[in-house]
C-alpha cells in the first residue's frame, strides 16, 4: 500500500475534526448573538422606561412611585450587568473556539500538503519506472535488430 493511501484515514479524521470544530464555532457564534440580542433588548427597555418617565411630570409623582422607579431601575441595571457578563463570556468562548477551529484547519492543511507531496513522489517514481521499462524494451529491440544483422 502506498504512503498516500495510508494517509487517507488520517485525512478523513482531520477533516471530521475540522468540521466538528466549525460546528462548535457556529454554535458559539449563535449563542453570542442571542446573548447580545438579550443585552440590547434590556438596554432598549431601560431607555424606553426612562423616556416614558421623563414624559410624565416628575412633580406629580408620589414618593412611593419614585422609590419604586428607583428600585426597578436598579434591578434593570443588575440584569444589564449580568447580561454584559454573559456576553463577555460568550465572546471568550467564540475566540477560544476560533482558535480550536484554526488549529484543526491548519492540521488538515498540513496533512493535505503531505499527501500531495507523497502523491507527487509516487507519480515521479512511477514515471521513472515506466521510463526504465521503455528504455529496457528499446534496448532489447535494438539488440535484437543488431544481433540479426
Amino acid at each position: 500500500m502506498s504512503r498516500s493511501r495510508k494517509l487517507n484515514p488520517v485525512i478523513d479524521m482531520a477533516r471530521k475534526a475540522t468540521e466538528n470544530e466549525l460546528i462548535k464555532l457556529g454554535e458559539s457564534n449563535a449563542l453570542l448573538q442571542q446573548e447580545q440580542t438579550q443585552l440590547d433588548d434590556l438596554i432598549g427597555y431601560r431607555q424606553e422606561y426612562l423616556n416614558r418617565f421623563r414624559q410624565d411630570d416628575p412633580t406629580l409623582m408620589s414618593a412611593k412611585k419614585a422609590l419604586d422607579l428607583r428600585g426597578f431601575l436598579a434591578q434593570l441595571d443588575q440584569a444589564i450587568h449580568a447580561q454584559q457578563v454573559q456576553v463577555t463570556q460568550s465572546q471568550s468562548r467564540v475566540q477560544s473556539q476560533q482558535k480550536n477551529w484554526l488549529q484543526a484547519k491548519n492540521k488538515e492543511q498540513a496533512i493535505d500538503t503531505l499527501m500531495a507531496r507523497y502523491k507527487n513522489d509516487e507519480m515521479q517514481q512511477q514515471q521513472r519506472h515506466e521510463q526504465r521499462e521503455n528504455d529496457e524494451h528499446t534496448n532489447a529491440m535494438w539488440l535484437r535488430q543488431h544481433k540479426d544483422q
